[in-house]
């Protein structure tokens, strides 16, 4: 297949890996399954209930539209049926249920790292997430965060690093990162948020599926 015929070719989300639903937890219920355009109304109300996702991440509007929801759905949808793959769930309390938070991943295309002793490339992935204010301390993203790491990168997809980032100061966020099995590797570097128009300072860290890859460290922002 040319290049051309690549970048036309379209899979179908029926058939697409890892879309779920996945049975995170039985007690209480979680699950994870791809987003879909239905879920932007949830998603829109609950981004508004307050502030609290905007402080805490780094690309999301506050108030945050129903425009904002249809791109970044859009644009999930469309990652995977360009390449057979999902890299976005929704959290959820059943299978079918509202979404009621969200984790995504982004596999590296241009692989910039390889093995310290074998020389091959590495495969390396950054998580993200967020959780509705109303399921907030109930275990929801750590959960979520594990299970994608750990059962979908890991395992389903091959990949040898995962990392995450968050702002120093989001202390929620870097405890969920070190229930995932997550090092801090990179303490405090800056990077330039765009809708702040501002730098934050941020810190880095990162599970590696095996030990011998401990030695490729977040490099941080320039």
């Amino acid at each position: 297949m040319s290049t051309e015929q690549e970048k036309e070719h379209k899979f179908d989300r029926e058939t697409a890996t890892a879309m779920g639903p996945y049975l995170v937890s039985e007690d209480p219920p979680h699950y994870l399954s791809a987003v879909d355009l239905s879920d932007i109304p949830e998603m829109v109300r609950v981004l508004n209930i307050n502030k609290d996702i905007y402080n805490g991440t780094a690309t999301f509007q506050y108030p945050y539209l129903e425009s904002h929801a249809h791109a970044r759905i859009s644009r999930a949808v469309d990652y995977t049926t360009q390449r057979g793959y999902n890299t976005h769930w929704a959290m959820r309390t059943s299978p079918d249920g509202p979404l009621i938070g969200w984790v995504h991943a982004y596999i590296l295309p241009d692989p910039q790292e390889v093995h310290p002793e074998t020389g091959r490339e590495l495969k390396v992935a950054e998580i993200g997430y967020w959780v509705s204010p109303e399921y907030v301390g109930k275990g929801y993203a750590v959960r979520s965060a594990k299970f994608v790491t750990h059962e979908i990168l890991f395992k389903e997809f091959g990949c040898d690093i995962v990392r995450a980032e968050a702002y120093v100061e989001n202390r929620s966020s870097r405890k969920i990162m070190e229930a995932t099995g997550m090092r801090c590797e990179v303490e405090a570097t800056t990077a330039f948020i765009p809708k702040l128009q501002q730098h934050r300072i941020v810190c880095c860290y990162a599970v590696h599926r095996d030990q011998s890859t401990y030695s490729v460290v977040s490099k941080g922002h320039s």
